[in-house]
């Protein structure tokens, strides 16, 4: 067994939430997702081979995290945060939905 790590996504088209979902389970990933709070695409929380900051930035690239989410935590990776990554429970005071396995 190896050592595990969690990477967030945040994917803003429902449509493309559903494919992914297809694709996790597919491929056997585990993890949780949910409905994010604007109720317009899903949070994902999947769990990957321990791995290093830059890899589990291009993972959030290639599938599919959101663009401005991305390019922010890129922003923060470079002037050497140690924490991003986050998937918010509520916004403009709306909640995020119940997590699920996938």
């Amino acid at each position: 067994m190896f050592k595990k790590t969690t990477i967030g996504l945040d994917i803003d088209d429902k449509a493309q939430g559903k494919q992914l979902l297809k694709i996790l389970r597919a491929l056997k990933i585990q993890g949780i997702y949910r409905s994010s709070s604007s109720r317009r695409g899903y949070h994902f929380s999947i769990n990957v081979k321990k791995t290093d900051k830059k890899t589990q930035l291009l993972i959030r690239y290639m599938l599919g995290d959101c663009y401005g989410r991305w390019l922010g935590d890129v922003r923060r990776f470079k002037h050497g945060a140690e924490h991003f990554n986050i998937l918010f429970d509520e916004k403009k005071g709306l909640k995020a939905g119940r997590w699920r396995k996938i």
